[in-house]
């Protein structure tokens, strides 16, 4: 006996033997490493007119295409991070329909890595941290604009809420964010009719590690692998200016001569994971820890450093070994460009896979 076909806003539990009747909004599929051998799966959204779902399949056919509406029977639900998601398998039935079916407005779902300005309203799931609230005037009203970041497992962006204060360190889906881009790098901003809602997620303080094909959006709180492959060649020691920082290329700055200086350390280098490389800045603060320069040798006005002995320190905490970097993503004129706030030596597990990946790249 075939099943009641049910809407999506009534697949609120885990179940089997399901059948629907939806709209394909979007297909994409993902290679697998199974125990059996790598496997393809497919992933997406469907929807009707009550509302929107994920779903993953383990065996879809081939003629199944996105914009396209189908009866499909035998399918089941499954929570996965606490969220409903509908799968299909070997036995699911797929019915094409000759007709159109309205499908309740909804927007990409987005993790923060993936964000896409093709997209000009998302959907983001994550946790709100660094509240900041300021005051502006619009048609001579004042209204309030609170500023937060954003986090998911994968990266960190900021984001705005005009009027409305967001709950912090609380799980919080946002369905019709605007996302755009400021000064290179990605923002999310809220409006009235962006929709908010608590939801329970498990995110560690620890970002996943990205492959580094995969850094392709100006975004923070990324964290990669790797080799270094080449250092910059005026890396190392630099002097700045004492009152206004400013970086010195003469003994003097032009514009506080008596100021005198203070001494840091700056470098840049290209890194390589075995799926691609990029360019990536550091200061003082993301190497100190793994090069052993500190802020008391570099301001010692007795024995001043030396840049034969920075360099030094350098190319024996970063050459000789694979790296992990958390910083972040900025679109230029050239493209990406990472700027690091964190590196240090890279744990057994993630070394042995990305030696894995890099020999099979060269193999």
């Amino acid at each position: 006996m075939e099943s009641a076909i049910k809407k999506i806003e009534e697949l609120v539990k885990e179940e089997t033997n399901i059948t629907i009747k939806v709209k394909i909004l979007s297909i994409s599929q993902k290679e697998a490493n199974t125990q059996k051998g790598k496997s393809v799966y497919h992933y997406g959204l469907l929807g009707d007119p009550t509302g929107v779902i994920p779903f993953t399949a383990w065996s879809m056919p081939t003629t199944v295409r996105d914009k396209d509406v189908y009866q499909i029977s035998k399918c089941y639900t499954k929570k996965f991070n606490e969220k409903i998601r509908i799968y299909f398998d070997q036995g699911t039935e797929f019915k094409l329909l000759p007709e159109e079916l309205e499908v309740k407005r909804t927007y990409r779902y987005y993790s923060i890595r993936d964000l896409n300005t093709n997209d000009k309203y998302v959907t983001v799931e994550g946790i709100l941290s660094n509240e900041k609230e300021r005051e502006y005037e619009k048609e001579g009203q004042k209204k309030a604009i609170y500023q937060y970041i954003m986090r998911d497992q994968t990266g960190t962006i900021p984001l705005s809420s005009f009027g409305t204060k967001l709950p912090v360190g609380k799980g919080v889906r946002i369905e019709g964010a605007k996302l755009d881009l400021f000064n290179g790098y990605y923002r999310l901003n809220t409006y009235e009719k962006t929709a908010i809602e608590d939801v329970n997620l498990k995110i560690t303080e620890d970002p996943e590690y990205s492959y580094i094909k995969d850094v392709k959006t100006p975004v923070g709180g990324i964290k990669v692998s790797g080799f270094i492959i080449s250092l910059g060649e005026k890396s190392g020691l630099l002097t700045r200016c004492r009152e206004c920082n400013t970086k010195l290329d003469d003994l003097r700055c032009a514009d506080h001569p008596e100021a005198g200086v203070k001494y840091d350390v700056f470098i840049y280098f290209t890194v390589d994971d075995g799926t691609g490389y990029m360019q990536v800045n550091a200061g003082f603060d993301a190497i100190s820890e793994i090069t052993g320069i500190t802020s008391e040798y570099l301001s010692d006005e007795k024995m001043p450093p030396l840049k034969k002995e920075i360099r030094s320190r350098i190319d024996r905490g970063l050459m000789h070994g694979a790296i992990s970097i958390n910083g972040n993503a900025r679109m230029t004129e050239q493209g990406i460009s990472f700027k690091a706030m964190k590196i240090e030596r890279l744990d057994q597990k993630n070394y042995r896979q990305i030696v894995s990946i890099q020999e099979e790249e060269f193999a």
